[in-house]
Parts: structure tokens; C-alpha cells; sequence
């Protein structure tokens, strides 16, 4: 008897550790979807890549309400799509800034080939 008792506290005890293992990894999958969504905000993501970005927020939304009805897995997969959405969206919005930093470092030198090129400089 005492074996059985013994046997069920345990089951109980890995069952209840598993359980809060799943709701403690998707608590940290949601924060890490919601700093990279702060991330991208920061990267002006929504003029830049305004697809990426409102699948990021559309994502995040989907997490937080699956978090509430406690679907861990469900919540874990968005916060992993929000994540996704968002590091794009910011890698996009990084990429056109430098593409128009470089668009116009290219014009200066242009110019600077230009005066060199007029006779009597």
C-alpha cells in the first residue's frame, strides 16, 4: 500500500513538473517573441516591412490569447512565428537603411569624381 502511495505521489509530482515546465517555456518563448517585437518597432519594421510586421503583432496576439487558455504549445508555436516575423521585419528595415546610406555615400563620391574631373581643379 504504501508502495502505491508512494508510486502515485511521484507520478503526481513529475506530471505537475511537466505541466509547469511547458507553461514556463512558453512564458519565456512569449517574452522573447514580445523583445523582438519591441526590437523591430524600435527598427521602424512597420514602414519598412509592413507584411513581416503585422504577421509579427497578428502572431504575438495569437501567443498571448493561447498563453490565457493555457495551450502552452499552441502559445509556444505563435510566440516562435512572432519571433520569426519580427527578427524579419527588423533584418528588413536594417537592410533598406543601408541601402539608402549607401545609395548616398555612392552620389558624394560621384560628385567628388565630378569636381575632380573639371579642368582647373
Amino acid at each position: 500500500m504504501k508502495f502505491r502511495l508512494a508510486i502515485l505521489l511521484l507520478t503526481t509530482l513529475w506530471c505537475g513538473s511537466a505541466f509547469a515546465s511547458r507553461h514556463d517555456d512558453a512564458e519565456i518563448a512569449f517574452a522573447q517573441a514580445q523583445t523582438a517585437v519591441q526590437a523591430a518597432e524600435a527598427a521602424d519594421a512597420a514602414r519598412a516591412a509592413p507584411t513581416e510586421w503585422d504577421a509579427a503583432q497578428s502572431n504575438l496576439t495569437a501567443a498571448r490569447g493561447a498563453l490565457d487558455r493555457r495551450e502552452w504549445e499552441a502559445s509556444s508555436m505563435s510566440s516562435e512565428k512572432a519571433k520569426a516575423d519580427a527578427d524579419l521585419a527588423a533584418a528588413r528595415a536594417r537592410e533598406q537603411r543601408a541601402t539608402a546610406a549607401t545609395a548616398e555615400i555612392e552620389a558624394s563620391v560621384e560628385t567628388l569624381r565630378r569636381e575632380l574631373e573639371r579642368p582647373g581643379s
